[in-house]
């Protein structure tokens, strides 16, 4: 009897498998795990290349500086979302300028590395404020209305949604 018990248990859990096999469709595998898209960037961590602002390791345009160093050019590049968020420059149009220099050589990066070697605060993330306060950048944002940074920030730094009490 004991023995019986334990085929209609092993029938059971067969079942409700088979059942949630049925109703989920089968989840299809990624053929190079490390490799993930996240809207429209594919994120490459071998073939990929580094942005100097995000430090995010994707395959998508970037722009190179072209400033000569010590030991050949300049290896910092930029992506295309930073720097026309953070910078106001447009990448294509920087990467057909042939002596075009990174924000970082032209002593203008507001990236948090940067900024704190300078021993400034992190801008954190202020794009979408300086857009909501007229601004092209945050390069622009920066220049113009030092004292609106500090309130930006802190408004940044607020949850998203306020909970209703």
């Amino acid at each position: 009897m004991s023995k019986k018990g334990t085929d209609d248990e092993e029938s059971v859990v067969v079942s409700v498998q088979t059942r949630k096999a049925k109703r989920d469709p089968p989840r299809k595998r990624n053929p190079c795990p490390r490799i993930r898209c996240v809207g429209g960037r594919i994120y490459d961590p071998k073939n990929g290349k580094t942005c100097h602002q995000c430090r995010q390791k994707t395959t998508d345009f970037m722009v190179a500086c072209r400033q000569p160093r010590k030991k050949g050019l300049c290896p910092i590049h930029f992506c295309h979302k930073c720097l026309s968020n953070r910078y106001g420059e447009d990448a294509k149009d920087k990467a057909k300028e042939a002596g075009w220099t990174c924000p970082k050589c032209r002593g203008i990066c507001n990236c948090s590395l940067c900024r704190k070697k300078k021993g400034e605060t992190p801008t954190g993330i202020l794009a979408h404020a300086a857009k909501a306060l007229g601004h092209s950048s945050v390069h622009d944002l920066l220049i113009k209305r030092s004292e609106m940074v500090a309130a930006a920030q802190t408004l940044s730094s607020f949850p998203k949604k306020i909970k209703k009490v």
